[in-house]
This record gives structure tokens, sequence and C-alpha cells, in this order.
């Protein structure tokens, strides 16, 4: 895993814990693979 998806991880997971939808949060980062967005997605509700 590198660097740049690992702070995306931390920054999406505070953003969730605010409050904010986690589809909502993702959506601000287009240019993350389908395979990315499913990893994202695994580890913050885990």
């Amino acid at each position: 895993m590198t660097l740049a998806l690992k702070l995306l991880i931390r920054v999406v997971r505070r953003r969730v814990e605010s409050g904010e939808e986690a589809n909502v949060v993702l959506a601000d980062y287009p240019k993350l693979t389908e395979a990315e967005r499913k990893t994202v997605q695994m580890l913050i509700r885990g």
C-alpha cells in the first residue's frame, strides 16, 4: 500500500467519523481506481 493511499484512508476515516458518508467523501477523489476505492471502503469500515 502506498503512502498516498494510507494518507487518503486517514482523511476519509476522519471525514466519515465527523458525519459524512463514505460514498460522498470518495466522490471528491475522482482519480481513484475501483480497486483503490474498494480498499479504502474496506479499511475504513474495519
